[in-house]
């Protein structure tokens, strides 16, 4: 038996203790340091969350014998975000049956399924000499819109090929198709004021191929010479295909107007 009351044994028991003290310190920090402290109970576990991706633009393709059909239309829309999931699937809807009933037509007019050989011989049609439509969009953004602007370039063998548009303009609220006349107040001369703009304008433009005529035939204050448009950023942006405003050499031509120039005709929700 260690006899406690002796130095010795006073000092060896200190000692032991002390070796066990920084045993148990030690153990402290390395678990401390290897082991993340537990969270605060919060009521409620935590769930994982994910933001759905958007849908891929929709793409439609289709090569006949005498024929090449290339499209696409958005799988969703900006308006879904901010109008709702159903305005946007009619959105998408009335873009899809535009682009249908496009290339339904396309090959309705090109008969190709009634084509004689007396036909493909004069049409000179083979594997390499197709009639085509390509039709593509460009998404527009306004503070208070979202455009679509579809390009329909058309090539039935003839002396050239031709660009149409389609646009579609939705209200970013009620998720709304708007015709350009949706913009402005009843009854405001809004016909009047954007022939006048547009005319002035592409007297500027159009240099070489200004002809006063043409201009202001295809600028005339009627509404079906201001069906195609789009709103970007603060600007109505009419677009005139070719032939409308000049020759088929000039190409497409476009009027920018700030919308504060008409701010005094448009609908206050569509006040820039």
């Amino acid at each position: 038996m260690i006899d406690l009351t002796t130095p010795n044994a006073r000092r060896m028991e200190i000692l032991g203790v002390v070796i066990l003290v920084s045993i148990v310190l030690i153990f402290t920090l390395w678990y401390m340091a290897t082991h993340e402290a537990p969270r605060p109970y919060t009521g409620a576990p935590e769930v994982a969350t994910t933001t759905p991706e958007a849908l891929p633009p929709q793409i439609v393709e289709e090569h006949g014998q005498y024929y090449d059909i290339e499209a696409s239309y958005p799988g969703e829309t900006l308006i879904k975000a901010s109008a709702g999931a159903e305005a946007d699937i009619e959105a998408v809807a009335l873009m899809e049956d535009f682009v249908e009933d496009t290339i339904k037509d396309f090959k309705t007019q090109g008969r190709f399924d009634t084509l004689t050989p007396e036909d493909i011989q004069i049409m000179g049609l083979s594997d390499t000499r197709k009639e085509s439509i390509q039709i593509t969009y460009e998404e527009k953004e306004g503070p208070k819109t979202v455009s679509y602007v579809y390009t329909l370039f058309v090539d039935t063998l003839g002396a050239h090929p031709n660009a149409f548009y389609r646009t579609f303009t939705f209200d970013r609220t009620t998720g709304e198709e708007l015709k350009i006349e949706d913009l402005f107040i009843p009854r405001a001369a809004y016909l009047t004021r954007l022939s006048a703009i547009a005319e002035f304008e592409l007297s500027k433009s159009l240099g070489d191929f200004v002809d006063v005529d043409y201009i202001q035939q295809g600028t005339a204050p009627e509404s079906q010479n201001f069906q195609s448009y789009s709103i970007e950023g603060n600007n109505l942006v009419l677009i005139f295909p070719p032939y409308q405003v000049a020759p088929y050499a000039a190409g497409t031509q476009t009027v920018s107007i700030p919308l504060s120039q008409l701010s005094e005709i448009l609908k206050p929700e569509y006040q820039p």
